[in-house]
């Protein structure tokens, strides 16, 4: 399972610093622009159907194995999704918060508000690599095959578009390339860095601990990738009239392929 682990920890650094580095080196055109709101329209129904189909119930399955009555999965599913809300959107500063929030067919605006050079920027690295963190530590953590293969999936289906979607706001701060590119380096590492925690906990821990730590992150993550699938991807995408029906489809496409997927996993 450490080597099994590895292999996606690999794959998901490529995906997001490939999705950056294009971004960087290609500039985000109306093209471009378009095929990004395609795949987060996709990434989307990804999401939900990772989070609600597979994540959660997996986790609820886990604390009631663990005796727990309590409905706690959901708790803190919910308490995820509300901490989300809480730093995107209350503690997030008014001057920035179109710049995390603004649909990806339109792109960003220039980041050079104020004359704090690329300040944006940093506010969607962070607002970015926080559920990163919080879904590689769900992947790290996870003990079945089938359900890590289902979280990976879901990560794939975003970090690509993500990193781009950063990539685009570098871009278009004028910050100076060496200090972009490290920007867009923290962005990549976050959910490889989530993961390597989550595997480490779960080698140290053994028997009850680890499973209450695999039953908290799955639930957590879960809260967040509804989140990331409602407020970040599915309300600023279908503000954007354009392509409207298209993006229903994939979402749609996204989410029956998760739930496909529940036949056999």
């Amino acid at each position: 399972m450490i080597a099994f682990k590895v292999v996606l920890l690999a794959a998901v650094l490529l995906a997001g610093l490939g999705g950056g580095a294009f971004a960087l080196r290609r500039g985000a055109g109306a093209a471009a622009n378009r095929s990004l709101a395609r795949g987060n329209a996709f990434a989307a129904g990804i999401f939900l159907g990772a989070g609600l189909i597979h994540m959660l119930p997996d986790a609820a399955d886990i604390w009631r194995e663990l005796g727990w009555h309590y409905p706690m999965a959901f708790v803190l599913a919910t308490l995820a999704f509300i901490l989300m809300l809480l730093f995107e959107h209350v503690l997030l500063p008014e001057a920035h918060h179109h710049v995390v929030h603004e649909p990806a067919g339109r792109s960003f605006e220039p980041l050079l508000e104020g004359g704090r050079e690329g300040f944006g920027a940093y506010v969607v690295l962070a607002a970015l690599s926080l559920h990163s963190l919080l879904a590689g530590l769900a992947l790290g953590a996870e003990d079945h095959f089938a359900s890590a293969l289902v979280i990976f999936l879901a990560i794939m289906a975003h970090k690509a578009s993500a990193g781009f979607a950063l990539g685009v706001s570098l871009v278009r701060s004028a910050m100076r390339t060496r200090r972009a590119w490290a920007l867009l380096a923290v962005f990549a590492v976050s959910t490889p860095l989530g993961i390597l925690l989550g595997a480490l906990l779960n080698v140290v821990l053994d028997g009850r601990p680890e499973e209450l730590l695999e039953a908290s992150f799955l639930a957590l993550a879960a809260g967040t990738f509804v989140y990331v699938a409602t407020f970040d991807i599915l309300r600023d995408e279908f503000l954007d009239p354009v392509g409207r029906s298209g993006k229903w489809w994939l979402v749609c496409l996204g989410a029956g392929l998760m739930g496909l997927l529940a036949l056999f996993v």
